[in-house]
């Protein structure tokens, strides 16, 4: 390209295309501009300026000046996409909980906080913020607030606000990698366990707003079911999770807040995950599975016909507990001793000899999913017969285990998920495009009690 005297041209001689220079009569060749990141390209002058693109944007180099300017270019139209309009909002339902007692369930729809009533009353919009995006809502354990990661502030900040969306919402910074997810309250109300984007766990005290890591993974993952996922003990001074190894297969931890220390509850021979507490504090519940390893291995072809079945576990975290499994034998009862008092709800753990009080549940093992704690001493779970790793949504049972009976008895048929309510008596379900609550103690079908979410 001439430029009054001189020749300009785009050349990669020191690394990346740049714009040089050359003088005619001197000789002399110059670099003009030294971007390192992306070449100059599409270059065009005309009128003592030359105009070139680079990291897809339009610069421009004024040739007296010798300096090179960004353009910053709006375009501005009026597209049927960027309009206002009314959509269904089940569609883009990403997230969802219920609240303590069922009376409502909050959902994360298109990028806003909203709670649908079971049956009677409007929705409520929470958070009514069109420019950002506020996801993963948890309803806390005394029904008074409920907690979101929002990115109104351009990142991701943890907000608590008031379930009736009155007053202003208390605003914490999480530490981390960002694009925070699986906010899990501690049954206190106090604390609050978190997940980042680099999969590592942590807790935050919302006393002071400090927060404190927990584990990584020791792989960076891309896809979701290598989360880190965590629940809290009762009495809110421990937290079960979940980590891989460097063989891919998912080993249980417990974490002890006061502490601040991790202990391994499985050896990480098995494929261990989704653990729970039960009510009582006593035992641990969790799915684990010794034919994982091929269908774990996600990038292999070879395990697409092989099926990875799990089985249900009970770890008794005492030894000064009876294990619920422990063999029953009829006895009379000398009815002037009076009522046998209740457990308490703290949780003590005896890592000594722990690994000889895991106990397999007297069921067949199967494709387990969602596994949950009800009252003390039973359990929820997903069961289907699907093939695969046990983590897809396809359509399953939702079954109820008592200890007390030893039996296994069935809830709901045909539902992707599920949520029970902090008092144990009521479930949120998704059934395909419905969503419902219904008592957890009665059977019912898909479908029924089902609530509006526009």
């Amino acid at each position: 390209m001439w430029l009054e005297d001189k020749i300009y041209f785009r050349s990669d001689r020191k690394g990346e295309f740049n714009l040089f220079s050359f003088d005619p009569g001197s000789k002399k060749v110059s670099q003009l501009t030294a971007h390192s990141d992306f070449p100059v390209v599409n270059a065009s002058a005309g009128e003592g300026k030359i105009i070139y693109e680079q990291a897809g944007y339009l610069h421009v180099y004024d040739a007296k000046k010798a300096k090179s300017v960004k353009l910053t270019i709006n375009l501005a139209a009026d597209l049927p996409e960027t309009r206002k309009r009314y959509i269904k909002a089940f569609h883009y339902i990403r997230n969802a909980d219920i609240s303590p007692t069922g009376a409502r369930a909050v959902f994360e729809m298109r990028g806003e906080i909203i709670t649908v009533p079971a049956e009677k009353g409007d929705p409520r919009n929470l958070t009514n913020t069109p420019s950002a995006n506020e996801r993963s809502p948890v309803w806390s354990p005394d029904g008074k607030y409920i907690a979101y990661f929002s990115d109104k502030s351009g990142e991701y900040e943890l907000f608590v606000r008031s379930q009736d969306g009155k007053g202003t919402a208390r605003k914490y910074k999480p530490i981390g990698g960002g694009f925070y997810d699986q906010p899990v309250w501690s049954p206190d109300t106090r604390k609050i366990s978190y997940t980042d984007n680099s999969r590592s766990l942590y807790w935050m005290d919302l006393e002071t707003g400090a927060s404190k890591k927990i584990a990584a993974e020791p792989l960076y993952r891309s896809f979701e079911q290598r989360k880190i996922k965590s629940a809290w003990s009762p009495d809110s001074k421990w937290i079960v999770y979940t980590r891989n190894t460097k063989a891919s297969i998912q080993q249980l931890y417990v974490y002890s807040v006061t502490q601040g220390k991790s202990y391994p509850v499985t050896d990480g021979m098995s494929e261990s995950r989704n653990p729970v507490f039960d009510e009582n504090g006593n035992c641990l519940y969790f799915l684990s599975s010794t034919d994982a390893g091929p269908v774990r291995q996600w990038f292999a072809q070879s395990h697409s016909a092989m099926r990875m079945t799990s089985s249900i576990y009970v770890a008794v975290l005492s030894r000064k507990v009876p294990s619920p499994l422990a063999k029953e034998s009829d006895e009379e009862i000398n009815t002037k001793r009076g009522k046998t008092l209740s457990s308490s709800s703290r949780t003590a753990i005896d890592f000594d000899g722990l690994n000889k009080r895991i106990l397999p549940l007297p069921l067949p093992s199967g494709n387990y999913r969602d596994l949950q704690a009800g009252t003390a001493g039973k359990i929820y779970y997903l069961k289907d017969s699907s093939i695969g790793s046990g983590d897809d949504t396809s359509p399953a049972s939702l079954c109820r285990f008592d200890f007390k009976s030893r039996k296994e008895e069935v809830i709901l048929t045909g539902i992707n998920s599920y949520i029970l309510s902090k008092d144990k008596n009521k479930i949120l379900y998704q059934s395909k495009d419905v969503w419902g609550i219904v008592p957890a103690s009665t059977n019912v079908k898909a479908g029924q009690a089902k609530i509006d979410t526009g």
